[in-house]
């Protein structure tokens, strides 16, 4: 340029850097090395004394430079200098900021329908790259909690990169396998480089049979969803009007009638329509017959055994039952004298409904062994339902000695 004047330059290229690195550029366009930030000046009485870049500074894919000059001139308008001083470090300040990645977000709040047991609901959030950087998102835990999300939700995708301009749609999935009144979290998006965004998550919960106590269900005579809350808080201190829960005692009564010669019986998968049908047939009641398949049925019924609050052999005996599943006497003698009568009885009429149910082998297929390892790990559950289960042999050994044995003497008369 005409008339200006540039300083000898000592410093390496400053362009174009990978982001974050001292690496020259190793994108697919492969730009080379240059020197694209200059100073220059033109003037009188102005003296070079130092020109250099920054090479510390990596939030850009230039490396900043600066240069150092003295004046002969003697007398600064300090009014000039710090209004001048003030403009540059704004200046840096908005080209700092535009090379920080950032995001926005349509919606922070997320409130789903009525949120029903196992019926999965999905909500979408979209995350836009509104910066002139990649953005790398990702939904992080608080502090002293072990997931970045309630174990109701699944977040997909949960991490990710976006480009600028571009966009991510995010699925918010809640999926209620538990007895709760509402469900609330709040998340954290957390940007890589840049500021960490808040999400709430919340909805009402409806209640149903097959996540509450079945201590409760023996409390109440009537389906649960006829039933306030107040009324259902008042039913727990009621007197048990059933030896076992109503829900489980219609489940196996069809299964009885309709099933004990059906192949497969307890192996199939049906349709998640008909199992909703089923839940909601048990939790609002109806005088029409079950709906759906036999095999709907069976699986509502291990559906039903593996979700209630409390599994039907208590968690506190479980050792003591493994340790005594290889002799009948030390198993009945768990059950008649240490196993609350509630859980004796849901078990033993478990029991004696498979033990009906082996009468037609020839015709559904199915023998003890295979029987016992299937409700094995479902009378006996673990506390966590999605780890894999422990000691499964000890735990089938334990529940195929009441599968062939005579448990009349194991039936306690009620008090």
């Amino acid at each position: 340029m005409i008339d200006y004047t540039e300083a000898d330059i000592t410093f390496p290229p400053t362009y174009k850097y990978d982001l974050n690195s001292d690496t020259f550029d190793t994108s697919e366009k492969a730009r080379p090395p240059a020197w694209t930030d200059r100073i220059l000046w033109r003037g009188k009485g102005i003296h070079h004394v130092a020109y250099r870049s920054h090479m510390d500074l990596k939030i850009s894919d230039h490396k900043p430079v600066s240069a150092l000059f003295k004046s002969e001139i003697s007398v600064v308008d300090q009014n000039r200098y710090r209004k001048i001083h003030e403009d540059l470090l704004k200046k840096m300040d908005k080209h700092e900021n535009e090379y920080l990645p950032q995001v926005t977000i349509d919606q922070t709040e997320i409130i789903y329908d009525l949120v029903k047991f196992r019926e999965p609901q999905t909500k979408e959030i979209i995350i836009a790259n509104t910066g002139m950087v990649p953005a790398e998102f990702e939904f992080i835990k608080k502090l002293e909690e072990t997931s970045y999300c309630k174990d109701w939700l699944r977040i997909i995708p949960y991490c990710g990169s976006i480009n600028p301009g571009e966009k991510c749609d995010v699925k918010l999935i809640v999926n209620l396998e538990s007895d709760l009144d509402r469900i609330y979290d709040i998340l954290i998006l957390h940007l890589k480089g840049g500021k960490d965004m808040f999400i709430t998550v919340s909805g009402e919960c409806q209640k149903s049979s097959f996540t509450v106590s079945m201590s409760l269900l023996c409390r109440i005579n009537m389906p649960i969803l006829r039933l306030s809350k107040e009324e259902l808080i008042q039913a727990e201190k009621n007197n048990l009007l059933y030896s076992v829960p109503r829900e489980i005692w219609l489940l196996i009564d069809h299964l009885y009638r309709h099933g004990l010669k059906t192949r497969e019986l307890f192996e199939s998968s049906a349709l998640h329509e008909e199992l909703i049908k089923i839940r909601d047939w048990l939790d609002h009641g109806s005088l029409d017959p079950i709906p759906g398949s036999i095999q709907a049925t069976a699986e509502s019924l291990l559906l039903f055994l593996s979700y209630t609050k409390d599994p039907v052999i208590p968690f506190n005996l479980h050792e003591a039952c493994i340790a005594a599943a290889t002799n009948f006497q030390n198993c009945r003698q768990i059950i008649v004298t240490r196993v609350p009568d509630l859980h004796r009885n849901v078990f033993l009429y478990i029991c004696l409904f498979l033990q009906e149910f082996l009468k037609y082998s020839n015709d559904n297929g199915y023998d003890a062994k295979t029987l016992a390892s299937l409700f094995g790990d479902i009378l006996l559950r673990d506390v966590d339902r999605n780890s894999k289960p422990q000691a499964s042999r000890g735990k089938a050994n334990f529940v195929y000695n009441f599968l062939v044995n005579d448990l009349s003497s194991s039936i306690v008369p009620p008090k």
